[in-house]
C-alpha cells in the first residue's frame, strides 16, 4: 500500500481548459453537499487543512486538483442536491460534471460518498449509473461510520450493497474523525495506479 509523503494543492477550476495538465492517475472525489468529501481527503493524506471544509453544505463551488506523492491527483468535486442553488447554478454545475466525467481522460476511478445514515435514492441510482455508461469505476464510500453502531454498519453495507448491485464488502465504511477506512482507501488507489 502507498504511503503519503507530500501532497499539495495544484489549483480550483470549472472549465475543462483550466484542467491542471498532469500526466498523472486521477481519482475523484463526489457526493451529497456535506457528505465529508473534503474531511476525508484530509483523512487520506493525513493532513488536517490540505483542503478546506466549511460547516455548511455547498462550499466546493469548483473542482479541486491535488497532486499526492507527485503519483497521483485526487480531485474534490462539488457537492450535488444543495438546496440553496439557483436554477442557473444548477445548470452551470450540471455542465461542470460532465464535462470533467466526459473529458478527464487521466480518471481512474470516482469515489461516491455517501453518509452512513442516509438512505440512497434515485439520484444516487442515476448519479451512479451515469458513471458507470461512461466506462468510469464507481467505489462506494460511507461516510461518518462513527454516528452509527457497528451491527449498522454491518447492514446498511448489506442495504447499499443490494441497492447498488455491488457485494457489501465493496462498500467502504469511513469516519474522517476516527480515521476510519483510511487504510482500504489508499489500498484501492494503489490497486489502481
Amino acid at each position: 500500500m502507498i504511503k503519503i509523503v507530500s501532497a499539495d494543492f495544484i489549483k480550483g477550476a470549472v472549465k475543462p481548459e483550466a484542467y491542471p495538465s498532469v500526466n498523472l492517475p486521477e481519482f475523484a472525489f463526489f457526493g451529497r453537499s456535506n457528505a465529508g468529501k473534503s474531511s476525508l481527503i484530509n483523512m487520506i493524506v493525513n493532513r488536517k487543512s490540505l483542503v478546506k471544509t466549511g460547516s455548511r453544505p455547498g462550499m466546493t463551488r469548483q473542482i479541486n486538483f491535488f497532486t499526492i506523492n507527485k503519483q497521483f491527483v485526487l480531485a474534490d468535486l462539488p457537492g450535488y442536491g444543495y438546496a440553496q442553488r439557483s436554477a442557473e447554478e444548477n445548470r452551470a454545475f450540471d455542465r461542470m460534471l460532465t464535462d470533467y466525467a466526459s473529458l478527464r481522460q487521466e480518471l481512474k476511478a470516482i469515489f461516491f460518498l455517501m453518509d452512513m445514515r442516509r438512505i440512497p435514492g434515485e439520484a444516487e441510482s442515476n448519479t451512479v449509473e451515469y458513471f458507470e455508461k461512461l466506462g468510469i469505476e464507481v467505489i462506494i464510500v460511507g461516510t461518518k461510520a462513527d454516528k452509527i453502531g457497528k451491527n449498522d454498519i454491518v447492514n446498511v453495507r448489506k442495504k447499499w450493497g443490494e441497492f447498488f448491485r455491488r457485494t457489501p464488502d465493496l462498500i467502504i465504511p469511513t469516519s474522517a474523525s476516527k480515521n476510519t477506512g483510511r487504510d482500504e482507501l489508499l489500498k484501492r488507489i494503489t490497486e489502481r495506479l
